[in-house]
């Protein structure tokens, strides 16, 4: 605001008062000494204009400072969710810097698992062949077996009593 237009609102104010003064009844000129009562009419007369000037700018400054209150209030409301959100996330950056601490301490222990998962397959291999190794000595021993009863068998049937000999003698070297 310049102060032309300040000057002039002031001196429009000015004249409104001393209008109101006027509709009152009193006298304005500053130089005429007032009566008690009519120093008081002229008060509340100033008064009653100063109020009536005043009654719009009141007005409008409460409805601005309504405004800015109702403003306040929602703006209150916002940095409160946000603060909400806020907590909420740092509880959930806690829960994840935790786990991430906990990283570490699970890779040594898959690795672990993992090398004990390694040495069980080595030692399951091992044990298989050794197995196969085992049940195909089982066969050649049974087969070492069965020639085996098969040649004394085939010996006892060479063996059988000639004639002349006496029972329960075996006929050795002759080839009948």
């Amino acid at each position: 605001m310049s102060v032309a237009t300040a000057y002039a609102v002031h001196a429009a104010r000015a004249k409104q008062a001393a209008d109101a003064a006027e509709l009152a009844g009193l006298n304005t000129d500053p130089t005429v000494i007032l009566t008690e009562q009519e120093r008081t009419q002229f008060v509340h007369g100033m008064s009653a204009g100063v109020k009536s000037i005043l009654a719009p700018l009141e007005a409008k400054v409460t409805q601005r400072v309504d405004a800015v209150i109702d403003s306040q209030g929602h703006l209150e409301a916002v940095v409160d969710a946000a603060l909400e959100r806020r907590k909420r996330a740092e509880g959930v950056l806690r829960e994840v810097q935790g786990i991430m601490a906990q990283v570490p301490a699970y890779r040594q222990k898959l690795i672990l698992v993992r090398k004990e998962m390694i040495a069980i397959n080595k030692r399951t291999s091992r044990l298989s062949q050794k197995a196969t190794q085992l049940r195909g000595m089982r066969d050649r021993m049974r087969e070492q077996e069965r020639r085996e009863s098969e040649r004394l068998e085939a010996r006892v049937v060479t063996m059988t009593p000639a004639s002349g000999s006496q029972p329960g003698t075996a006929n050795i070297g002759h080839d009948g």
